[in-house]
């Protein structure tokens, strides 16, 4: 009978799987064997090679069985029973293609991010490889050359949007019953990439809030006024570019959260929901944003949004952050402002000055729609340079009054250790 060999690493750590045999299954059978990635795999081909009598199965049943990479020609009979070579395998660009344009429900211009990303960073390397042949040492060194050159975040992306979707595909029945070509996704069990955090940088005071808000409105002041919601009332980006008119209340000088905007299947989608429960609130609006809002909000139907992009409906965060946010950090960079932004620092910004002023926790709790005290003070409330002056002050009046009774003794003769 065959048998399953684990292959181990030097540290003893179990990677792949073996199936070996005798052929034919006698002692002066040659050795003969195959790898998998994975156990299940290794056991099932095992159990055919066993089932055959310890010699290669047909084609058509390593087809069938999806393990159609390890067929050596596929034989068609034609009707005068002569066989021929079956049509080249598929490989990965061509069923790729014809699986991102048989999606439905992608908008065209997430289909087309979906087979750019592929065309750029994974055609190149695998996109000529029979989809079927594919296997998970492939995909490790395809992951291991993008390190370095695109970030751990980017490497999640195109994994998880645009390439093990299609693994898993290949994985499936065809839609007319043709067995699958694939009997396993190589990525899945594949670690990805560890994510080195950098440090969020916020906005610290008014000189630095004054540079970003001038670069925002001299980039597109359309998008300058959403960069300022943000900013003045900590929302989240799905909270801020659901507003709608009816939210702003001119009274009393709040925006209440009802409804946001929510990634869904690779999509933004409304949704009559916050976050959480405690995602339902009221944020006061200092009085100049609120006349931005209230410029923004006369002579529109009370379920309008407050803001929408320039062909109307909301923004989407990825056309907002490659065609606005990124000219607007540059500006601000070229006016003096050298620190890695991003817009959900935003948040992290008003939530630190808040906290720096002394507003209590459970109105910072309230105002970032969280659950609980601890998430906003731990994860949201930055450390920050604006408390030196006050703590030089302190520190001052605890330290320079010895310093100075120091001095004055040795300049009578005296010792300051002995009164």
């Amino acid at each position: 009978m065959a048998t399953i060999e684990p292959r181990k690493t030097r540290n003893g750590k179990i990677t792949r799987y073996r199936v070996k045999w005798r052929t034919g299954g006698t002692r002066a059978g040659e050795w003969d064997g195959r790898t998998f990635d994975s156990h299940a795999e290794a056991k099932t081909f095992k159990a055919l090679i066993d089932a055959y009598g310890q010699t290669m199965p047909p084609d058509e049943v390593l087809v069938a069985r999806g393990f159609g990479y390890l067929a050596a020609t596929v034989q068609l009979v034609n009707a005068g029973d002569a066989a021929e070579e079956a049509p080249p395998a598929i490989t990965f660009e061509e069923y790729a293609r014809g699986y991102i344009d048989r999606l439905v429900r992608p908008n065209r211009e997430t289909k087309r991010k979906y087979l750019e990303r592929l065309v750029t960073h994974v055609f190149p390397v695998i996109g000529d490889r029979p989809i079927a042949a594919i296997t998970r040492g492939e995909m490790r060194r395809w992951q291991d050359g993008l390190i370095g050159k695109l970030s751990p975040k980017t490497i999640q992306n195109i994994r998880g949007e645009s390439v093990s979707p299609i693994f898993d595909a290949a994985c499936l029945a065809g839609e007319d019953d043709e067995p699958p070509l694939r009997s396993y996704n190589p990525l899945k069990g594949l670690q990805l990439p560890e994510k080195v955090r950098a440090p969020r940088e916020i906005v610290e005071d008014r000189s630095e809030a004054r540079v970003v808000i001038e670069a925002a409105y001299e980039v597109d002041p359309e998008a300058a006024d959403l960069m300022v919601m943000l900013l003045s009332t900590g929302m989240r980006w799905g909270e801020a570019t659901a507003v709608p008119v009816r939210s702003v209340n001119f009274d009393r000088g709040t925006v209440s959260i009802q409804q946001v905007m929510r990634r869904e299947h690779f999509r933004w989608v409304l949704v009559l929901k916050p976050k959480t429960e405690d995602g339902y609130r009221e944020i006061p609006v200092p009085a100049p944003v609120l006349e931005m809002l209230r410029a923004r909000c006369e002579g529109r139907a009370p379920d309008a949004f407050v803001f929408t992009a320039p062909r109307g409906g909301p923004w989407v965060y990825e056309t907002f952050y490659e065609d606005r946010w990124v000219k607007i950090r540059d500006m601000a960079e070229r006016k003096g402002l050298k620190k890695r932004m991003t817009m959900y620092g935003f948040r992290h910004s008003l939530l630190t000055w808040l906290a720096s002023e002394g507003v209590n926790l459970i109105a910072l709790r309230t105002i970032a729609g969280h659950k609980n005290v601890s998430t906003t003070f731990n994860f949201y409330v930055h450390n920050t340079r604006k408390h030196h002056p006050q703590v030089k002050a302190v520190v001052d009046d605890l330290v320079g009054m010895g310093l100075r009774m120091v001095e004055e003794r040795a300049g009578r003769g005296q010792n300051p250790e002995v009164d």
